[in-house]
């Protein structure tokens, strides 16, 4: 973890405290039966606990123009601002977002809103049961969220990851409580795979060790249920469904505290993990795109020495090697990677080691395996969330900004027009 994510949760904590004190005397105040800890922070700035909720702070205004090609338009704005959330594209074409963590110390969030593109509007929607960031959201065959682990502040002020899940219905609009896994996680990855399970690999536990342990969620049993131990504990990796099922795991921080190069193979048939080549370096916060053509595209990401990548590497399912591809215009960690219907991939925004937190973004082209710039967001953002849409726009939404010492979580969002 860097340095000023440490302060920035240590900020955080202080804050939910100081809310959570304060909540708490107010209600023996009013000899009031005292509220739930997430409802006293809630009321402390004045609304309902689990209704709608306006900290929005001054931000571009959207605009309902035309989009150009190859450049981004503001549209309309989440609240609260949110970072570490999560994001799901729904059987209907609108985006669910969920959790995270919300601006003005508002701590780690329940509420959910939903995007619709025929309205370039959010809509709020039911709220988590219980407060998730770092979270993994992952669409079922059967159009509901499976949404998993994460982590929250406690009333003490501590961080207590989770082993508990939700699931939103969006016929009703609702989450419910879902199954609880074997351990809590979080920095895990959740992958659909061709059975309609979902297999829930890797993540650091609440000891900050990596996490070699794996489960697969049943739909049909709405269980979870162990699978195959992984070659190698990690979390902060990348997963990536391959064209034949199975699921590529690769980079990450490892059982030594450290980013590897190494990956690994889950067999979704035998469910066992087996090695496969190496990086050509040691990654972490990078990205994982399967392509067209059944390769992945590795990109981006930190070494072992803080030193965010410029790199980029092709992983070939029938050699089950990497190979070095074009490099980046600039460096990018933290960065979305999104594929687009032309084949091509988007990358956007994330941090430099150069320039700070970056809305410069660039576009990988498969066919001669270069990286060309194209427009950049209106904002500079990372820990955010980049989904392609029905249309093949793509929604960024979120996330946190540090520019020019002005620094703050986003309540913004952007449509992409490939």
């Amino acid at each position: 973890m860097r340095f000023r994510d440490f302060f920035r949760r240590a900020a955080l904590t202080a804050v939910v405290v100081g809310l959570l004190a304060a909540g708490t005397a107010r209600a023996q105040q009013n000899q009031q039966k005292p509220e739930g800890f997430w409802d006293s922070v809630a009321r402390m700035f004045g609304f309902s606990p689990g209704a709608p909720n306006h900290f929005a702070t001054p931000e571009p205004t959207p605009d309902q123009g035309p989009i150009a090609p190859g450049t981004f338009r503001l549209t309309d704005n989440i609240d609260p601002g949110r970072q570490y959330q999560t994001a799901a594209l729904l059987k209907d074409g609108r985006v669910l977002i969920a959790g995270g963590v919300g601006e003005q110390g508002i701590g780690v969030l329940f509420s959910a809103e939903i995007y619709d593109p025929t309205k370039s509007k959010f809509e709020y929607t039911g709220r988590m049961t219980v407060p998730r960031s770092v979270a993994t959201a992952t669409t079922l065959n059967d159009g509901k969220v499976l949404i998993v682990g994460g982590e929250y502040i406690t009333p003490t002020g501590f961080t207590q990851l989770l082993n508990s899940t939700d699931i939103y219905d969006p016929a009703t609009g609702s989450f419910s409580a879902g199954p609880i896994m074997s351990v809590a996680r979080i920095l895990h990855t959740a992958t659909l795979l061709d059975n309609g399970k979902v297999l829930v690999a890797g993540g650091e536990d609440e000891r900050g060790f990596a996490i070699s342990r794996a489960e697969l969620y049943d739909p049909t049993t709405g269980i979870f249920g162990l699978t195959g131990a992984m070659a190698y504990p990690c979390y902060r990796q990348a997963a990536t469904r391959l064209a034949d099922g199975n699921v590529l795991l690769a980079g990450g921080i490892d059982s030594t505290g450290y980013a590897t190069d190494r990956a690994e193979i889950y067999d979704s048939q035998t469910g066992k993990w087996t090695e496969v080549g190496k990086m050509s370096t040691q990654r972490k916060f990078h990205t994982a795109t399967l392509l067209p053509n059944g390769d992945v595209l590795i990109a981006g990401g930190e070494d072992n020495w803080g030193h965010t990548l410029d790199t980029a590497e092709l992983y070939n399912p029938a050699t089950r090697k990497f190979a070095p591809t074009g490099k980046m215009l600039m460096p990018h960690e933290k960065a979305t990677a999104t594929l687009l219907q032309n084949g091509e991939v988007l990358i956007a925004g994330g941090f430099s080691d150069t320039s700070g937190v970056i809305a410069e973004c660039e576009l990988y082209d498969p066919a001669n395996g270069t990286f060309s710039r194209t427009g950049s967001m209106h904002q500079a953002r990372e820990n955010f969330t980049a989904t392609r849409l029905s249309s093949g726009q793509v929604l960024v939404a979120g996330g946190f900004s540090f520019v020019l010492g002005q620094f703050g979580v986003l309540h913004s969002a952007e449509l992409y027009e490939p």
